[in-house]
């Protein structure tokens, strides 16, 4: 009985060392990724998204990540590339309006080479019963609105770019209106 009620004084303890253990990571998370000791080239990408890539679901207690095919314009052609966006949930990140291929948008990023991937890698996922048995691997993306019809390059490495507020100040995403897409 003298355990149970020592017990029970101790969660508020662990409950208040948890909290600040969690705090602690999110502030090293964000202060790792503003110290950057390499200076990446800046760029403002120019295209239409393609496909968003299933992830876990965003969470509040650290860092999230999704990723994107966008398909860049350049004036030597189109290529397919990855677009990475990692933020803590109170950042701002790409919204789900992206996801219409009949829109062209503007995106600051930096080139990362450190997140080149394939498209098969970053969308694999394993499928696990209730007991943690395997049962299969699944490939997810949520494909564009109105996105017409599209091979994939699913084996082939696609350049990295990762989103930068810093490159525009608030703004991460710009949809272009047809009227201004040649400037």
């Amino acid at each position: 009985m003298a355990d149970r009620k020592q017990a029970r004084r101790l969660v508020p303890l662990a409950l208040f060392l948890l909290a600040i253990c969690v705090f602690t990571a999110i502030d090293s998370t964000a202060k790792s990724r503003k110290s950057s000791s390499k200076k990446p080239s800046a760029a403002i990408l120019t295209g239409k998204f393609v496909a968003e890539v299933n992830g876990p679901v965003l969470t509040g207690f650290g860092v999230n990540q999704q990723s994107y095919v966008f398909q860049l314009f350049s004036p030597s052609g189109s290529q397919l590339v990855r677009v990475s966006d990692t933020f803590l949930v109170y950042e701002q990140h790409l919204p789900d309006r992206v996801l219409d291929y009949s829109k062209l948008f503007r995106v600051a990023a930096v080139r990362d080479d450190r997140c080149d991937e394939t498209l098969e890698n970053i969308s694999r996922r394993f499928i696990f019963d209730s007991r943690g048995y395997f049962l299969e691997t699944k490939y997810s993306l949520t494909y564009a609105r109105n996105l017409p019809s599209f091979d994939l390059p699913w084996k082939s490495l696609l350049p990295c770019y990762s989103v930068s507020p810093a490159l525009t100040g608030a703004k991460v995403v710009t949809e272009v209106k047809p009227e201004t897409a040649a400037h």
